[in-house]
């Protein structure tokens, strides 16, 4: 993806300004509407498809792939020499780390209200600073993890690599859907997940002339 640096950084600075745009639109207008209409589908089917689909991206799940990657591929590095396997596989890992290091620190510094606080009591917005679980809605946890892997998938295959971004964008309308997240925080999270991959990417295979 790209061995433009320039180039990439100016693709990065143009997803990074049209999420701005897209997050500052649904929150002021789309967010409270979208998060009511999830509200009503309480205990229907869709609500347990989405907490299925969630599952596919919970911290642990991908926690354990990120680590087993890193094992694999450092471990491949050091016996067999820095190959396009144990690139591929330090891919999944780095990626997915980096996501998850951004989407926590970011959750902690907007420490914005998730949707059940709002039906609980009106509450909706940022409070700022917090580390408390109905305060750590922005960005998506389960979408940033979600599409940090599978970006990182769609660059390793030669075919049908849109086949593991569809998934992830099932996981992360699925956050809506179950109540957890606004649009705004899928967003941000889709965001995050894929421009982690993207840029590990680069410095990974910036080099490598040889792809199998």
């Amino acid at each position: 993806m790209g061995g433009n640096p320039k180039r990439l950084s100016l693709y990065t600075a143009a997803g990074a300004l049209a999420t701005l745009l897209l997050v500052i639109i649904f929150y002021q207008y789309l967010d409270l509407p979208i998060a009511k209409a999830a509200h009503t589908l309480k205990g229907t089917f869709a609500v347990t498809v989405g907490k299925l689909l969630s599952k596919l991206a919970s911290k642990h799940v991908i926690q354990t792939i990120s680590f087993l990657a890193l094992i694999g591929g450092s471990m491949d590095a050091v016996l067999n020499g820095i190959q396009n396997r144990s690139r591929a596989l330090l891919l999944v890992a780095f990626s997915t780390m980096t996501a998850m290091l951004i989407g926590d620190e970011l959750k902690w510094f907007f420490g914005r209200c998730r949707p059940p606080l709002f039906f609980e009591d009106g509450s909706y917005g940022f409070t700022w600073f917090s580390g408390k679980y109905l305060q750590n809605s922005f960005p998506s946890g389960h979408t940033l993890r979600i599409f940090s892997l599978t970006t990182a998938a769609a660059l390793l295959l030669a075919h049908k690599k849109y086949i593991p971004i569809i998934l992830a964008v099932l996981v992360g309308l699925s956050r809506v859907i179950v109540g957890k997240h606004y649009p705004a925080d899928v967003i941000l999270g889709c965001f995050i997940g894929m421009t982690s991959a993207i840029w590990t990417h680069y410095f990974l295979y910036r080099n490598c002339t040889n792809r199998e």
